[in-house]
């Protein structure tokens, strides 16, 4: 009998637990699943309870134990962990499947997976995953066409409904809230904008966003992530001037996160000591090194001298004595322990997900765009869209592996029709669905 052992079962595994509870139990596969928290593990329990689950240190002596019997293992750990999880299933040969990006140190190992004839399957949730698997058959259908592409943009967010927003920043945190407070961080933003590569700073990268907008729908902005052209060759798109791929967000919170970014908040490399009597206030008076009666005169003054940066931060309870997080920690732990209070989502609570791609191309002579777009609403603050975005690719491409309509071996991501074709055609069944338009 064929198993599978599930690492992490936090925020944006509900639709993966349960397409593997209703549709590959029933089948005969067997499905274990481990965590650290137990409470979490109560709850999963009772929610599926055809599936194994065990609470579990998340070291490597633990994680060799769990996956010793196992057939194929699925991450949906933190980053930092894919690397120790990866190196173990090649030592036991084991197959390894997960929604996050290929690190260099991973990518290094495809040739020893593809030796071993394991199928180790990454990028392969929303984003990365769904955008790389929808941008891939527009392109190729564009192609087949006789289309020439010179232009591709695609952005994604994962976004609160606009029925329950919190102005100022109409966000809400439906998945990892450390992605949330680190995004940008590290290498500038690349990407190519009519045949001149562009290079953004983290300190500049939230300054000038794009602005986007759906038939019909609101408006977004957006920002580029960190690194499109390394995407150029897998999407077969060096000929485009303009190579782009970035998030999206409600309008305004791009100013906000600028503010917060010059006021040092998300700093995530100097520690900042315990300190019992730390409140909002007095945590921004000491990033700022300004006098408790002139704090609110100053700060406009590092926010681009606009004066509504004051809504921004009064929002986050950052001119407020209420304590806050007292431990040791950097500038961006405390503003992520901040952000998950302020920004939590209520029970009833719904997120939203969207993605668009636009595409220029010339055909028969002629300049043509098409827009092609996804939105997908969340029922509540646990059966969320990006839970049902992030779990159902990976839940599928994991049926389909074991079912035999998978070759690929190594380390591969879904930029092929043998994965995103089928993957793409079953999401239709769960309301994941393209749009399209000519402009």
């Amino acid at each position: 009998m064929q198993q599978i052992l599930i690492l992490g079962v936090g925020r944006s595994t509900y639709y993966l637990l349960k397409y593997l509870h209703d549709v590959l139990i029933p089948a005969g596969i067997r499905v274990k699943a481990i965590d650290l928290q137990q409470a979490l593990i109560d709850n999963r329990q009772q929610e599926f309870p055809a599936i194994h689950f065990m609470q579990s240190e998340i070291n490597p002596q633990s994680i060799a134990t769990c996956i010793r019997d196992t057939d194929l293992v699925v991450s949906m750990l933190p980053p930092a962990f894919h690397l120790m999880v990866a190196e173990l299933c090649i030592q036991q040969n084991k197959h390894f499947f997960t929604a996050s990006y290929v690190s260099p140190e991973i990518k290094a190992l495809h040739e020893e997976a593809k030796k071993r004839d394991l199928l180790f399957l990454m990028e392969c949730g929303l984003d990365p995953g769904i955008d790389h698997m929808s941008a891939l058959s527009l392109i190729d259908t564009l192609k087949s066409g006789g289309a020439a592409i010179t232009s591709f943009e695609s952005f994604t967010g994962g976004l609160v409904h606009p029925s329950y927003t919190n102005p100022p920043w109409n966000y809400k945190v439906s998945w990892n809230p450390r992605n949330v407070v680190l995004a940008g961080q590290g290498n500038p933003a690349q990407y190519l904008k009519d045949g001149t590569i562009q290079s953004v700073p983290y300190n500049k990268l939230f300054m000038q966003p794009s602005s986007w907008k759906l038939s019909g729908e609101q408006i977004y902005e957006g920002y580029p992530n960190r690194d499109s052209l390394n995407y150029r060759s897998l999407y077969a798109l060096e000929q485009a001037g303009t190579f782009v791929r970035g998030t999206l967000r409600y309008p305004g919170y791009c100013f906000g996160w600028n503010c917060l970014i010059q006021l040092g908040l998300t700093d995530d490399t100097n520690m900042l000591p315990e300190d019992p009597a730390r409140t909002g206030r007095s945590f921004l008076k000491n990033m700022l090194s300004v006098d408790d009666a002139v704090l609110e005169k100053e700060l406009p003054g590092r926010c681009a001298n606009n004066a509504d940066a004051l809504k921004y931060i009064q929002a986050l309870g950052l001119f407020n004595e209420t304590p806050i997080y007292t431990g040791a920690g950097t500038a961006a732990q405390i503003l992520q322990t901040i952000i998950e209070q302020k920004w939590k989502m209520l029970p009833a609570d719904k997120d939203r997900i969207v993605m668009i791609h636009r595409i220029k191309y010339n055909a028969d002579g002629k300049k043509h765009v098409i827009q092609s777009s996804l939105v997908v609403d969340g029922e509540d603050a646990e059966r969320t869209a990006m839970a049902k975005t992030v779990g159902l690719p990976l839940a599928i491409a994991i049926d389909l592996f074991l079912h035999n309509r998978i070759s690929l071996r190594g380390v591969v991501i879904p930029v092929t029709k043998e994965l995103y074709g089928p993957i793409l055609q079953k999401l239709t069944a769960f309301g994941v669905v393209f749009n399209e338009r000519n402009e």
